[in-house]
């Protein structure tokens, strides 16, 4: 006799979540944050959501190289260094295995300060919001 329906796409479900996250688990690597001439300021994120993330740092008129943090699961909190001759940066927030959505990356274009982002929600519907670092 086959087990109820709702019960066993609950199941299904929950197996495909347990299997990409261990895949992505497996191949994630945190590359090293930024650790040029720092100038005491970062950018800060909390992950509350429901994913795992990833995000990156393009540096602009640094000679610091661009870097990543990946895969980053729920309530973990990480931050990454501003060098202190960037001129700007461009950060991208991936949410992995995001089939739709709109973009959550924060725009940030004043370097003097701290900036600090707590991420929340599911996969499909991820949101980001600043919090006081």
């Amino acid at each position: 006799m086959k087990g109820h329906p709702v019960r066993n796409y609950k199941k299904s479900v929950a197996y495909g979540v347990a299997a990409l996250g261990l895949a992505l688990a497996g191949g994630a690597m945190t590359a090293p944050s930024a650790a040029a001439a720092g100038s005491g300021k970062y950018i800060g994120f909390t992950n509350n959501g429901w994913y795992l993330v990833d995000t990156c740092y393009h540096w602009q008129s640094s000679t610091t190289p661009d870097s990543c943090d990946r895969g980053k699961p729920k309530g973990t909190d990480w931050r990454v260094e501003i060098p202190d001759d960037a001129q700007g940066v461009r950060v991208e927030v991936t949410v992995l295995a995001q089939v739709g959505g709109g973009n959550v990356s924060p725009q940030i274009t004043d370097l003097s300060r701290n900036h600090c982002y707590v991420l929340s929600g599911l996969t499909g519907s991820p949101a980001i919001t600043d919090k006081e670092c």
